[in-house]
């Protein structure tokens, strides 16, 4: 993590072998990549958050590491790094304590998070290229294949926005489809966000 450019940099996993236990390796795509991170909300939590974890290794004896910046984001008691299973298992926990239900009345996960992430990133009008690239997917194709036809209201948003150009181009550049066009596309919006 390098708190002053406010990027996460993922250039490892951690995987889990029988015999070996957990180790760190390569990605799934061999690329390494970096996250940017909100500098108001979560950069000032995660940068508290990973002094006192790092702080903690180091008074172990876990780590050699003496910069903040050395050390994993996230670590679990005894080891200089968390397993997937790890942070599953504590997230598991924390959101049964709490009470953190998805919309589909099952506990919120970890890859929930992600997909719901993604979900807004698309329905904002996110770059999709980008959200490849933090997602960790090889290919812009990848994204789209999981993420890219979950959202009808997106597409309403997009006719909305792409028609009155398409009318001007069309059939001139004073041609606009009028406001009975625009507020039957609103209403089909409206419509679609109340059935959800």
């Amino acid at each position: 993590m390098d708190f002053e450019t406010g990027l996460i940099s993922i250039r490892h996993s951690v995987a889990y072998a029988k015999g070996m236990g957990s180790f760190i390796k390569d990605t799934k795509t061999h690329d390494a990549r970096g996250i940017p991170i909100d500098p108001v909300g979560l950069l000032p939590f995660l940068k508290e958050t990973h002094e006192i974890d790092c702080g903690k290794l180091r008074l172990r004896g876990l780590t050699g590491a003496v910069e903040i910046g050395d050390c994993y984001i996230l670590s679990e008691p005894g080891a200089t790094f968390a397993t997937t299973s790890y942070i599953r298992r504590a997230f598991k926990t924390f959101s049964e304590t709490n009470g953190l239900m998805g919309t589909n009345d099952e506990l919120i996960t970890f890859h929930g998070l992600r997909h719901t992430f993604a979900t807004q990133w698309i329905r904002q009008g996110g770059d999709i290229k980008a959200l490849q690239s933090i997602l960790g997917h090889k290919d812009a194709m990848a994204t789209l294949n999981v993420y890219a036809d979950i959202e009808p209201i997106s597409k309403i948003h997009n006719m909305l926005r792409a028609t009155p150009c398409l009318w001007r181009g069309h059939l001139g550049p004073r041609v606009d489809p009028g406001p009975m066009f625009q507020q039957r596309i609103q209403e089909s919006i409206e419509t679609l966000q109340a059935f959800g």
